[in-house]
């Protein structure tokens, strides 16, 4: 496939971070909602493992039962400027609750990425808080490393956490990976360069960013092009969506952490390449799942073997691949997760289980809702609700402007839905077998 002009993506980045690119997606045929990737399967420090879906039914499939308002105020329209403190509650104090997006666990941690900051609540705890781990959000983007209370972001995108606990952090707008160790011990916690530039960066602009390429080798003198995604597997490697290389990039666990291509990211409508975008990826069993759409209107899920990067396809198609759709709908496509035995993808209000062979089973969601962009009137998102009536509207925009949806699942298999309305809200929905 043709690459996508990096201009085209600089142009998106620019836009973004002025506030421009937003669209309805119920006006539109094509996609306006990214979804999260990154480390969508659980970590719990020390023990290495995560869940790998292998097509089996042992513990029998998930039921969920009730969706309840966890963090954030999906209904205050929030100041620009306006940030949570340390120590405020999930939801949020009255004109700063934090602004979620991707979510992570590591043990009984909740993590994300906040524009230039990382933050973390102890969902142990009984009256949970936010606590920043790194990170100060400015007008002036930097990439600096060092100590987490001194280091510096210019554009978090993705997130992910390895077995030891450590976090991966993807920049964007910097182009660069950074590795944080220790991020829950604030004396400790350090933030290093990984892949990507390797340098401190002041005055970061969206429209200029550094170090765009495509070199390979030591993570050192790798370059990416605006990289939008991340996952990892179960040995410390990390995936990369390199958005303006059109690529997945493999970044090894190695002294050096070796940049590598592992495939094309790529798709043809009717004989004509169309630009891909990813919205959430994970690892598993092996194998790395795509969850994307293109821009042809087409659904893409998509399993790409890590041994020699050949793929497959478990989904792909217009909006009637979903049993709730027909082919004409927009596209609204949004998070992945798994529970080691199903698939979860979010898609227009809906969150479905798929399985490796393509089955596709509804699990979370109202189906009657006229919109899935904001709340149905006299829908109340602050009480709990049955999974059946549950709204998970998301307020869409152009994926690199940072405002998309996103799942999770914790160590107990209860989902995690991210999204956005007036603000970014979390809702943990209750899940068992």
């Amino acid at each position: 496939m043709e690459r996508r002009s990096w201009k085209v993506c600089l142009l998106a980045l620019a836009l973004a971070a002025c506030g421009g690119g937003g669209a309805d997606p119920d006006a539109g045929t094509t996609n306006d909602d990214g979804g999260g990737g990154g480390q969508d399967a659980r970590v719990t420090p020390g023990d290495g493992s995560t869940d790998e879906p292998d097509g089996s039914t042992g513990g029998g499939a998930l039921a969920c039962t009730t969706g309840t308002l966890l963090a954030g105020h999906p209904e205050h329209d929030a100041e620009p400027g306006v940030h949570a403190n340390q120590g405020d509650p999930l939801r949020g104090v009255e004109g700063r609750p934090l602004g979620w997006r991707e979510v992570i666990f590591v043990g009984d941690r909740m993590v994300t990425v906040v524009g230039q900051e990382v933050w973390a609540s102890d969902l142990s705890e009984a009256s949970p808080t936010v606590r920043r781990v790194a990170g100060v959000d400015s007008t002036n983007q930097q990439l600096l490393d060092g100590p987490c209370a001194s280091a510096r972001f210019a554009n978090l995108q993705d997130l992910a956490a390895d077995a030891e606990g450590s976090l991966y952090v993807m920049d964007q707008t910097g182009n660069a990976v950074l590795k944080i160790t220790d991020p829950f011990d604030a004396a400790s916690c350090e933030v290093h360069y990984w892949a990507g530039t390797s340098v401190d960066t002041t005055d970061i602009r969206p429209g200029t960013p550094p170090n765009v390429g495509e070199t390979e080798g030591p993570g050192a003198s790798a370059q990416f092009a605006l990289p939008g995604r991340m996952a990892i597997d179960t040995d410390g490697t990390l995936y990369v969506w390199d958005e303006g290389n059109a690529s997945i990039r493999r970044i090894a666990n190695d002294a050096a952490h070796t940049v590598s291509t592992l495939t094309a990211v790529e798709s043809t409508y009717d004989g004509r390449s169309q630009d891909v975008i990813v919205d959430s990826m994970l690892v598993s069993n092996g194998v790395l799942y795509l969850y994307a759409h293109d821009t042809a209107n087409q659904v893409i899920l998509e399993a790409v073997r890590l041994s020699d990067g050949s793929k497959s396809d478990i989904l792909r198609g217009r909006a009637d691949v979903f049993p709730d759709f027909d082919s004409s709908t927009s596209l609204q496509v949004g998070g992945m997760a798994t529970d080691g035995e199903e698939l979860f993808v979010y898609f227009k209000g809906l969150i479905y289980a798929v399985t490796l062979e393509g089955a596709i089973r509804k699990v979370v969601g109202y189906e009657g809702a006229r919109s899935t962009i904001e709340f149905e009137s006299g829908y109340d998102p602050t009480v709990p609700h049955p999974v059946d009536e549950l709204h998970l509207a998301n307020r869409s925009q152009y994926a690199t402007a940072g405002a998309d949806s996103w799942l999770a699942i914790d160590a107990n298999d209860d989902l995690y839905f991210v999204g956005s309305v007036l603000d970014p809200y979390v809702v943990r929905i209750d899940c068992a077998r």
